[in-house]
């Protein structure tokens, strides 16, 4: 079938190169091409290729060619792998066992023409024989004729059957040693996911490492690991390998799925079981056809990734040249490293837990439980940090301490109900007159506040903004605040604050809390609802 475009001389073209690279392969290669060129010469064609049969995908690959006359699209030819169902009557020739002949025109050349015609490559005779050993066929021997007119005699067909026994027992050793090579792939697959749960515990590169290791143990072009939420229903896209970094998805990986809209992923979860599928498949759903169509997927492989009998996630690892079937090996490797990233998936999720519960109990820990201000054991540590803060850069600090005006009215009058809705009133009047994430805002104890703020003078300095001002804005804001629940009975609420300020007043965090609080006696002193400045008069 193969022929040439730029012929080369005879003496330059018979040792065309195999299939096989390196290790076993390339010495099978060898042996396939120095016995295409024996059963050329026996039959005495011009050409004779050698191809393996692929079961798992039907199809067939060019593994050997030897030719007189060789042409740059011959060598592309090696190597190429072909499916069969597009020269059906290769069929008789795999699945019958028959020796055929064609000749250009005839039925069979035209039966076979899904590998293009006779005339295409130049050939006027062409013969294919089974490869067969114990009782296997391993693929197919192709004599062709393109130097003269001829007709392939029983003798020539005989001749060929029993070249092409020789076949099978080099095919035979090939699978052999690709069997090996595989044992061999699968093992440092397995060797390498572990060494990678071992040298980090960074989440992303144990699972790149997993899915690099999935991809080239079993020969597949890409592998994907997803992360399963359940009370989400959800598949969280986490990791990727492809061999064509050229190709990639417009959907970036972190990419949240609905399960639902995951036939395939659906499946695994749900039977916690390896589910394949084929794009070819008529029957296959079609959302995950669309689906393997916008990936480039032929076939695919998705495992489900267990720990302690709880899925946590999906393995997945498709093939994008052609449809193939994996194998009960493939699969198990795929599973076992699938376990390697369910633990890995498993132990960032129990990070995150702990994580969100540490940041749980720290907040609750630094957080007034009522008023959701800064409570006074967190308050003290802010300041100290401020104090030291503004020492070391010489910045201004103020401090403002408060203290509601005949609290316990309110308390005798509407309830201890309506108390607490008043401190969390004036709570959030703090928290909308200060600087998010700058200034901070306590609850002290009882009806007491304090409000740090850094990198701010007590008075107008050539700046707007000063500790008077901010303490004049909650004063007016306080005495504004209405409590719908008790109205029209409410008589309202004023608040009476004591500023201070570091360096002018103070040189630590308790001295600053002291001059503070003596200033709020001041204002107390003066009829409440009023702002005193330490040192002011």
């Amino acid at each position: 079938m193969p022929g040439s475009d730029d012929i080369q001389e005879a003496r330059f073209s018979h040792a065309l190169v195999h299939a096989g690279e390196e290790g076993g392969d390339a010495l099978v290669g060898d042996t396939l091409v120095r016995l295409a060129e024996q059963v050329a010469s026996a039959v005495d064609c011009s050409e004779c290729c050698v191809y393996e049969y692929l079961p798992e995908s039907s199809t067939l690959r060019a593994q050997a060619l030897w030719s007189r006359v060789l042409k740059p699209r011959d060598v592309d030819w090696v190597g190429e792998i072909h499916t069969l169902s597009v020269a059906p009557e290769f069929s008789r020739v795999i699945q019958g066992r028959e020796v055929l002949c064609s000749y250009p025109g005839d039925d069979v050349d035209v039966a076979t023409a899904g590998f293009q015609t006779m005339e295409y490559w130049g050939e006027k005779a062409a013969m294919w024989a089974p490869i067969v050993h114990d009782g296997q066929v391993l693929g197919m021997l192709e004599l062709t004729e393109k130097e003269r007119e001829r007709r392939f005699t029983p003798g020539d067909e005989r001749l060929a059957g029993q070249m092409a026994a020789l076949a099978g027992i080099a095919l035979h050793n090939a699978r052999l040693s690709r069997a090996a090579d595989e044992r061999n792939r699968q093992l440092t697959a397995l060797i390498g996911a572990s060494r990678a749960m071992t040298s980090t515990l960074d989440l992303d590169e144990v699972l790149d490492a997993v899915c690099r290791q999935a991809a080239h143990a079993l020969d597949a072009q890409a592998s994907y690991i997803y992360e399963l939420d359940p009370e989400a229903g959800t598949m969280t896209w986490l990791a990727e390998h492809r061999t064509d970094t050229s190709s990639r998805c417009e959907e970036p990986v972190g990419t949240v799925y609905p399960l639902e809209d995951l036939p395939q992923d659906s499946a695994v979860v749900r039977t916690r079981l390896p589910v394949e599928a084929h794009v070819d498949d008529p029957f296959l759903d079609s959302r995950l056809h669309r689906h393997m169509e916008e990936w480039g997927e032929q076939s695919s492989l998705m495992v489900p990734l267990m720990v302690g009998g709880e899925v946590v996630g999906a393995l997945e690892v498709a093939e994008t040249v052609y449809p193939r079937h994996f194998t009960s090996q493939e699969t198990a490797l795929c599973v076992a490293l699938g376990e390697q990233a369910a633990v890995a998936i498993r132990n960032a999720q129990l990070y995150r837990q702990l994580q969100e519960q540490k940041k749980t109990i720290e907040q609750q820990a630094s957080v007034d439980g009522l008023t959701g201000l800064t409570n006074h054991r967190r308050f003290w540590e802010r300041l100290r940090d401020e104090v030291t803060r503004a020492r070391r850069y010489g910045h201004p600090l103020s401090l403002l301490m408060l203290d509601l005006d005949d609290f316990k009215r309110v308390n005798d009058r509407h309830g201890h109900p309506v108390g607490d809705d008043l401190l969390r009133a004036v709570a959030y009047t703090l928290q909308k007159e200060t600087r998010q994430g700058v200034d901070c805002a306590a609850r002290y104890g009882g009806e007491e506040f304090a409000v740090i703020l850094p990198s701010t003078p007590p008075t107008p300095s050539g700046d707007d903004r000063c500790g008077v001002t901010v303490a004049e804005r909650i004063r007016a804001a306080v005495a504004a605040l209405r409590l719908p629940a008790v109205a029209p009975d409410w008589a309202g609420i004023t608040v009476s604050i004591g500023l201070a300020s570091l360096p002018a007043n103070a040189e630590s965090a308790e001295d600053l809390v002291t001059r503070a609080d003596q200033a709020l006696y001041w204002a107390k002193a003066r009829g409440k609802d009023a702002v005193a400045v330490y040192g002011a008069g």
